[in-house]
């Protein structure tokens, strides 16, 4: 019936394999989702050692106390609002948003008594990004869990495919640690950088929490430069900073300078402009600042660098730090058909950037430092790994 002995066993071992083939996926995707939990929980626990380390230089608490600190604010959380009723989930989101900032910064200010604003801003901002690593590698460990109860692959194989994006993230998050500890400006610094430059020696002062403003005259007009407070880490309140300044001057244009997640096909370092407010959707302040704008008739033009997305997390490159004249010639073309007054806005994260343009040229040199470091070990890297294939070591 079924021929010779080699159809038998080759039809044996085909009904093996129906049944054998489940357990062998399984095996395979546990294997890797246990070595990709091993490699992030090593991340996590190095940047945790960053900043005890960092901390543990100046605080009063002792390491053991400090150590239980750090391990509390990990497990920290935020209940997603109630949007049953979607009206006012805005409102919601923003509230929540500023209680958990608070929150963290009370955290900070506690285990690091006495230090400066700029140190604790860097440091809050360190654990939101260590708090990322922590969260993220929880729930790879969660579904490996899972997995191993239920035995379906199929969960396995919807978490491996998400897995280079994963990736992508963890080593964003983790190369960010090291860069806002010591206060080199990452890729989102972009907008902020722009701003300190073309402030200049102008006067700034405090506009709105963690915000600031400069006014000077630009190509004949009146120009309101708009940036978080720097050179600590902090995003500013940009929103309400719109609203004084629309609330004391007839604005004609908002202009928004950030950074933006570039597509795989595109250059790094790219400058595009267009229409609308260039900010990323942290909390509700976009929605906030268009509904403002839009009751005001207020246009809104937008000039972003492009970036792969976890580039905007990293140390910048200087493709990034390289656009700023580009940057200068979208926005002087945005400001044609304005009259007289015009606000720029510095959109993003401001760490290692002043509020002046001698601010920004010592962040320009962190940078440059940084990259040259990276080119340094790069080549240094390319260079043992010939001898290596030469050598076969």
């Amino acid at each position: 019936m079924f021929g010779g002995p080699l159809e038998i066993l080759s039809f044996v071992i085909f009904i093996a394999l129906m049944f054998l083939f489940p357990k062998i996926m399984l095996y395979q995707i546990l294997t890797l989702l246990n070595t990709k939990a091993a490699s992030y929980e090593e991340m996590t626990t190095k940047a945790q050692k960053m900043i005890l380390k960092k901390i543990d230089k100046k605080t009063k608490l002792t390491n053991k106390q400090l150590k239980t600190s750090i391990d509390r604010i990990m497990e920290t959380f935020v209940v997603e609002p109630d949007s049953i009723d979607p009206n006012g989930i805005a409102k919601k989101i923003r509230y929540i948003t500023n209680r958990h900032d608070k929150k963290l910064d009370l955290f900070v200010e506690d285990i690091t008594e006495g230090f400066s604003k700029e140190y604790q801003r860097n440091l809050s901002a360190s654990i939101t990004h260590t708090i990322g690593l922590y969260q993220i590698t929880k729930i790879i460990k969660h579904f490996i869990e899972l997995i191993k109860q239920t035995k379906n692959f199929q969960i396995g194989m919807i978490l491996q495919m998400q897995l280079p994006f994963i990736d992508k993230q963890m080593k964003a998050l983790y190369s960010s640690i090291p860069a806002l500890i010591e206060s080199i400006p990452v890729g989102d610094c972009i907008g902020p950088l722009y701003a300190a430059n073309i402030i200049g020696d102008s006067k700034t002062e405090k506009i709105a929490e963690g915000t600031v403003v400069a006014k000077k005259k630009l190509e004949g007009k009146d120009v309101f430069i708009l940036k978080a407070d720097g050179p600590g880490a902090n995003l500013g309140n940009i929103d309400e900073a719109i609203r004084k300044i629309v609330a004391k001057n007839k604005i004609d244009k908002i202009i928004t300078v950030d950074a933006s997640g570039a597509l795989e096909s595109e250059k790094v370092g790219l400058v595009a402009e267009g229409v609308g407010f260039a900010m990323g959707p942290r909390g509700a302040e976009r929605f906030f600042a268009e509904t403002f704008l839009t009751d005001k008739n207020i246009p809104v033009d937008g000039v972003i660098v492009k970036m792969k997305p976890e580039q905007a997390l990293m140390p910048m490159k200087k493709e990034i730090k390289e656009a700023l004249p580009l940057v200068d010639e979208a926005v002087l073309r945005c400001m044609k058909e304005v009259k007289k007054k015009v606000v720029i806005v510095g959109v993003g994260l401001t760490v290692g950037v002043g509020n002046n343009k001698k601010a920004a040229e010592i962040a320009e040199k962190k940078i440059d430092a940084y990259n040259k470091k990276i080119e340094a070990e790069s080549k240094k890297k390319e260079k043992k790994g010939f001898w290596a294939k030469l050598f076969g070591e």
